[in-house]
């Protein structure tokens, strides 16, 4: 909970929202950034929150990742974060996955507020 990275690629931050749209239809961001540059390493929407947007943003996100970082990456316990596939994944790139408390989603979030903000 402690959130005060200056290096870049320690300590990631990752959520999935859900926003919205004019016509009235939903859209899902998946979204990591970069604790300390607060930079978004990797970013994707869809209109369905499914395994294809989180595979995606990860996807993004080992493209982006240099080689020799295992960063930790903190999360709320969202539907995505438990599921086998997004565990392999983060566990490939060498990721240290935390998960914040049930009932507790802002225990991962810097500055006890959740990095999206419309």
């Amino acid at each position: 909970q402690t959130f005060d990275a200056t290096s870049p690629f320690t300590v990631l931050h990752t959520d999935v929202s859900q926003v919205r749209l004019g016509d009235s239809t939903w859209a899902y961001m998946s979204v990591i950034l970069d604790q300390a540059t607060k930079e978004v390493l990797a970013a994707s929407v869809s209109q369905s929150p499914n395994k294809l947007l989180i595979m995606d943003t990860l996807n993004q996100l080992e493209d982006n990742l240099p080689n020799n970082f295992n960063p930790i990456i903190h999360s709320d316990q969202g539907w995505h974060c438990q599921l086998e596939y997004y565990r392999e994944k983060i566990n490939s790139l060498g990721l240290i996955q935390s998960i914040s408390r049930k009932g507790n989603c802002l225990d991962n979030a810097p500055n006890g507020k959740l990095f999206l903000s419309f």
